[in-house]
């Protein structure tokens, strides 16, 4: 169907599906301040419409029924702006495939999901009040610019709300964005909190050696936490070393001990001091010693998992 387009802005009233296929609308579709009517359906149905304009459903549109525009290519805008959306089940929105110049999805009242998978948006204007939290289906959605500028944990509670559960793709795409606008550090927060999300996927095992990375060097988006855990061993070390000193084999010449270098021998697997080998701990300093030769190789195993991972996305 071609037409140059549909007009059924305030007062509008429809009972009933409101239907659109395939329809090629050369001067928009503008539903400002219409009510759709269509309980238990589909109140527009507008699968591979095809706007060079503008679809506008913002502001006093209301929909008692399911939107669709699986397919949609519109050169514009489409907006929901401060629209209401109330569907009796199912989805209130969905944008599966749709290709736009903008998206305003920023509803006055949404009871249903909003489907947004592989979709392909220039500007993606998201944001509830807070007061409804429908679920989000946004694997696969791509976006150049992201807006309003919101707290990083609040993008990351919209991405928690996919009723199909973790899917890594949304949480690449939001670090993406975060890095093509020099935030860097809220970038490694959804990198993070995807590696987070990923453990919960995992067997137990897994799981386990995920908790380690995470606890010792934050998936490696967080190296500075393996300086504070070498701090603290090595303070640890040092303080027992220096109490109960360790003595030299019998007979055999060796360097003057240190608690501090002793300490770092045992910690860093790949550097020799030469004190770890002229030094030998008895009792229970022997358990201590384990302890730091283990925690060393911990750390410098998870160190290393964590910067390969990251240098191998970038």
């Amino acid at each position: 169907m071609g037409a140059k387009g549909v007009v059924g802005t305030d007062g509008f009233h429809a009972d009933g599906e409101l239907r659109l296929l395939q329809a090629r609308l050369s001067e928009g579709l503008h539903l400002r301040g219409a009510a759709l009517h269509q309980p238990g359906g589909e109140a527009l149905s507008a699968p591979g419409i095809q706007v060079p304009t503008n679809i506008d459903c913002g502001e006093g549109f209301r929909a008692d029924g399911a939107i669709t525009l699986t397919g949609a290519t519109v050169g514009g805008s489409v907006s929901f702006d401060a629209a209401s959306l109330t569907p009796t089940q199912g989805n209130a929105l969905s944008c599966q495939h749709l290709q736009a110049g903008e998206l305003l999805l920023r509803p006055a009242q949404a009871t249903g999901g909003m489907d947004l998978r592989h979709a392909a948006i220039g500007v993606l204007r998201l944001h509830d009040d807070g007061h409804e939290r429908p679920p989000l289906q946004l694997d696969g959605l791509v976006y150049r610019s992201l807006e309003p500028h919101l707290a990083v944990n609040d993008r990351l509670e919209l991405l928690s709300r996919d009723p199909d559960g973790y899917r890594p793709q949304p949480y690449q795409q939001l670090a993406t964005v975060y890095q093509s606008i020099g935030q860097d550090r809220d970038a490694r927060t959804v990198l993070l909190t995807r590696q987070r999300q990923r453990r919960t996927t995992l067997p137990w095992y897994a799981r386990a050696w995920g908790y380690v990375q995470d606890a010792t060097v934050g998936y490696g988006y967080l190296p500075e936490r393996a300086a504070v855990w070498l701090l603290a061993l090595l303070a640890t070390g040092a303080t027992v070393f220096a109490l109960h000193r360790p003595h030299p084999p019998s007979g055999t010449p060796h360097p003057v001990f240190n608690p501090v270098m002793y300490s770092l021998d045992l910690l860093l697997p790949v550097i020799d001091f030469g004190q770890e080998r002229a030094f030998q701990p008895t009792g229970p300093t022997q358990w201590i010693a384990w302890l730091l030769i283990g925690a060393g190789w911990l750390l410098a195993t998870a160190l290393a998992a964590g910067i390969t991972r990251v240098l191998s996305r970038q």
